[in-house]
């Protein structure tokens, strides 16, 4: 019986109707939930590097890097669900969600199975040691890691709906619950592969894939078949007229992730042509030692989109303004935390991974301001998109995206590895102001002209 009532409480908790009650108890659990998960991606980076070496993990991180830019082909469909479905929600129109639910994974996998198909066939013909500048002292033989990791990543592409559709529903929480025990099952893969093979980075990718995929799918269907029920995707509910409609808004947010992928994924391929794999290593460290925050402030931004999605439909204007003021004091918050970690990051970066690399701390600066500069960015475009309105940050976007590599490439041939986190920061400060202005006029009903759209 106190099960009973501790699940039902527990269910109770995080399906509050009131929206910002339903925020509050989704941010507090994900807050934990992240917090656990964040612990075990640190563990598990320094177990990764000890298992195959500095230079290999360089190899791995920039292979991630290039597949994920297979990532750009849903064409925003991904995006375009999450704002038709809240919509569909916010007006009780269960069919039409699931309409969209499952058009949007029909049209996914068309797309990745002829995606994974031509990128199987092409990378046969690609000299991958070359491409990735791997010394020809280490003996490595990247196909098949290459095919796993192709494999893997189209499972995920497909899978990986659920969290767009949890997110949608304001339930970010059991996304979280879904990283935790990923990772929790990849630290103890890692360690078994420690403990029963010699560094292997097919052996890692098998790992790392597999479990992802594996835990998407069993989240899949258990959720499906139960609180998700009603919005199982099925095949007579597929129907390709509606394709426009995920696509109208989902094609803007297609632009959108091919500029944060030649963003964010470039850099390593710069890094490893420019400099060698071993400073993808370094560079990726610092990257995920100050991504802590990113990542905690994305706990606070993700319901955000869809509450905004709903109250934007009702024009709720007074409860924008108020969370407005309570994301900015967050933020402030997430500031301070920033100087903190640069301050003391030379003794968590040796209780991390101890000496078997060495970031210099003006890198670890430059990535805490970065992340400062992405959070400050991030907050505006989260409630933006709340509104329906993309134009004007699509715009801002492709500026960046034009600049980003001839930039990052100079700075990086002048400056090493500074020079590629200096390039960011002056791209991320480049657009920090625009962000600010539209989300006032939005909320307070006097967006005009390009402010509009």
């Amino acid at each position: 019986m106190l099960n009973k009532f501790s699940f039902g409480y527990i269910n109770k908790y995080f399906s509050n109707k009131d929206r910002s009650k339903n925020i509050q108890a989704n941010i507090i659990g994900s807050f934990f939930l992240k917090g656990v998960s964040i612990i075990l991606s640190l563990v598990v980076v320094p177990l990764t590097i000890d298992y195959i070496s500095p230079y290999q993990y360089g190899v791995w991180v920039t292979i991630s890097s290039v597949v994920g830019w297979l990532s750009f082909f849903d064409v925003g469909f991904g995006n375009g669900l999450r704002n038709k479905f809240v919509e569909a929600v916010a007006h009780g129109n269960v069919k039409l969600a699931k309409i969209y639910v499952s058009t949007t994974y029909a049209i996914m996998m068309l797309i990745i199975i002829s995606i994974w198909l031509i990128a199987i066939v092409v990378s046969k013909f690609v000299n991958w040691n070359s491409f990735l500048n791997v010394s020809s002292t280490e003996n490595i033989e990247l196909y098949p890691v290459i095919f796993i990791v192709l494999t893997t990543f189209a499972f995920q592409f497909i899978l990986g709906l659920l969290n767009t559709i949890l997110n949608s529903i304001q339930k970010p929480v059991i996304t979280s619950v879904i990283n935790v025990i990923s990772q929790l099952l990849i630290l103890g893969g890692i360690i078994i592969l420690t403990k029963t093979t010699t560094g292997s980075l097919f052996n890692l990718s098998l790992v790392l894939g597999g479990v992802n995929s594996s835990v998407l799918l069993v989240f899949s269907v258990y959720l499906f078949s139960t609180s998700l029920k009603k919005y199982t995707p099925s095949f007579k509910d597929v129907n390709f007229k509606y394709t426009s409609d995920l696509l109208k808004i989902g094609i803007k947010f297609f632009v959108l992730q091919i500029i944060a992928i030649v963003y964010y994924e470039t850099n390593n391929i710069i890094i490893t042509k420019t400099l060698s794999p071993l400073d993808v290593t370094i560079y990726n460290l610092a990257f995920k030692y100050m991504s802590v925050l990113g990542m905690g402030f994305t706990i606070i931004l993700t319901p955000m989109w869809s509450a905004f999605i709903e109250a934007s439909v009702l024009k709720d204007y007074a409860w924008m303004k108020v969370v407005k003021k309570k994301l900015y004091f967050s933020f402030s918050f997430f500031v301070l935390l920033a100087i903190i970690l640069v301050l003391i990051s030379s003794f968590l970066y040796n209780l991390w991974f101890g000496t078997s690399v060495i970031i210099p701390f003006q890198l670890t600066i430059l990535m805490g301001i970065w992340q400062i500069c992405n959070m400050w960015n991030s907050l505006h475009s989260t409630l933006i998109y709340g509104f329906n309105k993309i134009k004007l940050q699509l715009i801002c976007s492709i500026a960046v995206g034009v600049l980003n590599i001839p930039l990052t490439v100079y700075l990086c041939k002048t400056w090493g590895l500074n020079g590629v986190a200096i390039s960011q920061v002056f791209l991320a400060l480049l657009i920090s102001w625009v962000g600010p202005i539209q989300v006032y006029k939005l909320i307070h009903n006097k967006a005009y002209g390009i402010w509009s759209k």
